[in-house]
């Protein structure tokens, strides 16, 4: 990323030490993560290659904590000058006052140039997605995909190893357990199953979701919307339900001895 010493105005890097107004000439900003594996401290002199191979020596003049967001390193517009196919500026930041002459001049300012265009960065609360890229769609239609595959395996174990308790359900039976007491009995197997597979599964993506939560937002619990949770939760507990209950039932409509023959 390439940005100039005003970018402190239009840019919250997360800067931790030194200071954004001090990135000209030859020297860069760092992420925190850079800082500490690479020993690229502030004042450090750090050795780069430029996009055409061109390799410069620069100072570290800033260290941020956003990494994840804005990358490893950040570039003076001077020291990237020269060394890019275009050289020109793929974007330009800018803080207006919010007033309707601003959005005027700036619209007027794009209308007069080809190719430049004018975008809000400030959430809308009318947005509907309109302006999602294609490749999001594509990517969460790839996840629900695999998600429901994973389900369905998961599924269909469970369907197995149910149906394949036919004679120890013929047995209880044969004992004196009416089909009352074996659907109640599997029930709650399915509970313990369905809450083993909650709490398992929210220890294990606690500590991702954290990290993620933190590099990205700042905070350590993730975005997102609240339906979210219950909605898992609840698909859990239903395919557990379902995987069992249906072979109970279908072994239920066995009488006992034909079950205990068929084993």
């Amino acid at each position: 990323m390439v940005l100039g010493p005003d970018t402190r105005d239009v840019v919250d890097l997360g800067v931790t030490e030194g200071g954004l107004d001090r990135l000209t000439g030859a020297t860069v900003a760092v992420s925190g993560e850079a800082a500490r594996t690479r020993g690229a401290g502030l004042g450090e002199r750090v050795r780069l290659v430029l996009g055409d191979g061109t390799g410069v020596d620069a100072r570290v003049v800033a260290v941020y904590d956003r990494g994840l967001g804005f990358g490893p390193v950040v570039l003076s517009r001077e020291l990237a000058a020269g060394h890019t196919t275009t050289d020109l500026d793929q974007s330009v930041l800018v803080r207006t006052d919010g007033t309707d002459a601003a959005a005027r001049g700036l619209m007027a300012l794009a209308a007069d140039r080809a190719g430049l265009a004018v975008t809000s960065t400030a959430p809308d609360a009318d947005s509907t997605g309109e302006d999602t890229p294609p490749e999001v769609w594509v990517n969460l239609a790839t996840v629900v995909v695999l998600l429901g595959y994973l389900l369905l395996g998961i599924a269909d174990k469970l369907v197995a190893a149910t149906a394949q308790r036919r004679a120890e359900i013929a047995a209880l039976r044969l004992v004196g357990t009416t089909p009352r007491q074996v659907r109640a009995m599997m029930r709650r197997e399915a509970a313990v199953v369905a809450a083993a597979a909650l709490v398992s599964g929210s220890l294990l993506s606690a500590l991702p979701l954290a990290l993620l939560g933190q590099g990205f937002l700042g905070r350590p619990w993730p975005a997102g919307p609240a339906w979210l949770l219950p909605a898992v939760a609840a698909t859990v507990v239903l395919t557990a339900y379902a995987t069992i209950e249906l072979p109970t039932r279908h072994a239920l409509r066995t009488p006992p001895a034909d079950a205990l023959r068929a084993v």
